[in-house]
């Protein structure tokens, strides 16, 4: 009964933090990359009825990202379709996925450590800015994070419908889920080999391969008729430059700094450093015989291998978004080792410690010439209000729309981003009268140099709250 009670316990405080988020963030707009993969692939199939296949039109404002898979899309316009075009909508079933992390996440960490260290170590995880901020926007890759460790507790339980689910979420959310899941395949039978004393039955090998089966035949229809439509994506489509490789050396070494800083940032910095002591001693005191262990090893180092690699052969931007599973191994093996080799009162320490550097890691903002990944801090919040007084001031001055400009996420049709039953579309490009420029935009350092130029641009109003800042220019 008390084992029960600790269980439920270790759920309580994670579903009313969220449930928390859920109620401050409920009619929050599409934000960050979630306009394009979630709001504008969903305008799609609600405006074609899900009778039109996924287009690579790059004139075409709901041109599609090709290589993620449209998933989120689907399911978000049929959430529209059925229950209503509503932002609450998309916040209330991210919240859903929510609640499946948090109580796979608790079956997931008893494989591992005692009930009583459980809870801490649930709070230790879901604390991280990233997660917090993903589920605040409602992005798929919480999804794809909730996915993932549905996954692992399947395989660890042998729960093979469960594994189904989890392993068709995990691919077929996006293109990180791809990768993250062509990893886990290899883990999963490298796991399987060892675990059955290295003779794998074709009964055995089939029936770990069958949860496997409804992706494969998703992606493979997708892919298939997608590439025959509209070519291949990785040159041919808006984000091509992303996968093409660095331009020369120095360009590499920056990409590097970029990829390093990500992995540190927002107080993860503190958990990399525990890890360097526990990755060597659970190897020195398990020797790798411990097979469970040995499994989070290999997912670990193949996810750190695929973005590591992707320093040196793309220029694509990194995120700390994209770290999110492998950080979540990196911390369960982090603080295994702090567990089993220091005493309790000093693991209580540590945990204390750890969860507010991570609280701590929503107030890293850097000076305006380093970019910043908005939508992994909670930092970013007040845009949402700011962005509701900056377009009440346009709109009460019934400033001309057309010739209005903006940076990132401010640019584009305010129907798609608000739901709103209005159109009102704005350049990204700053030729027009006037500019909204925010930090949130990480413009470049060119076009901020010239937006605090006062014989170029004049600034009419400000709207400030917290660490973001929105403002209205007008070209002198």
């Amino acid at each position: 009964m008390t084992k029960s009670k600790d269980n439920y316990l270790n759920l309580v405080l994670p579903v009313v933090i969220f449930s928390t988020l859920l109620f401050i963030s409920v009619d929050y707009c599409y934000f960050w990359d979630n306009i394009q993969q979630t709001s504008k692939e969903a305008h799609f199939f609600l405006l074609t009825n899900f009778q039109v296949f996924p287009t690579n039109n790059l004139n075409s404002e709901f041109s599609f990202t090709g290589y993620h898979p449209p998933l989120m899309g689907i399911l978000t316009a049929i959430s529209w379709k059925t229950v209503g075009y509503n932002l609450w909508v998309s916040h209330v079933f991210i919240f859903v996925w929510a609640l499946i992390l948090i109580y796979n996440l608790n079956k997931l960490l008893a494989h591992f450590f005692s009930v009583k260290h459980v809870g801490w170590m649930m709070l230790i995880l879901l604390l991280e800015p990233s997660v917090l901020s993903q589920f605040v926007i409602a992005s798929p890759d919480f999804i794809l994070l909730t996915a993932f460790v549905v996954s692992l507790r399947a395989v660890f339980d042998k729960k093979y419908a469960l594994l189904t689910f989890g392993l068709f979420f995990l691919f077929a959310i996006n293109m990180r889920g791809v990768f993250a899941g062509f990893v886990f395949i290899i883990a999963h039978f490298v796991f399987l080999y060892y675990s059955s004393g290295k003779k794998i039955s074709l009964r055995d090998f089939t029936k770990n391969a069958v949860p496997y089966m409804p992706v494969f035949v998703f992606l493979g229809a997708y892919y298939l008729i997608y590439f025959s439509q509209n070519g291949w994506f990785f040159t041919n489509s808006a984000y091509s430059e992303h996968y093409k490789a660095p331009s020369d050396f120095n360009r590499t070494i920056t990409h590097f700094a970029e990829f390093a800083l990500r992995l540190l940032e927002n107080g993860r910095i503190l958990i990399v450093g525990i890890a360097t002591f526990s990755l060597f001693y659970l190897i020195k005191k398990y020797k790798l015989t411990n097979l469970k262990l040995n499994f989070l090893f290999i997912l670990f180092i193949g996810l750190f291998s695929i973005y590591f690699l992707f320093i040196f052969i793309t220029q694509m931007p990194f995120s700390p978004r994209y770290y999110m599973p492998f950080f979540l191994l990196l911390s369960i093996l982090a603080l295994k080792g702090i567990v089993e080799s220091l005493k309790n009162r000093q693991i209580l320490y540590f945990f204390i410690v750890i969860i507010a550097v991570e609280i701590t890691g929503n107030l890293w903002v850097y000076p305006d010439k380093i970019a910043k990944s908005w939508d992994t801090t909670l930092a970013h919040t007040s845009y949402y209000s700011l962005r509701n007084e900056c377009f009440r001031y346009i709109d009460e001055n019934k400033m001309d729309y057309n010739q209005i400009s903006a940076g990132f996420c401010l640019y584009g049709n305010r129907k798609i981003v608000e739901l709103t039953n209005i159109e009102t579309k704005i350049s990204g490009d700053p030729d027009r009268k006037y500019f909204i420029y925010s930090n949130i935009s990480n413009v470049e350092d060119s076009l901020a140099a010239e937006f605090n130029d006062k014989s170029k641009w004049i600034e009419i109003k400000r709207f400030e709250k917290g660490f973001v800042f929105i403002s209205i220019l007008k070209r002198v």
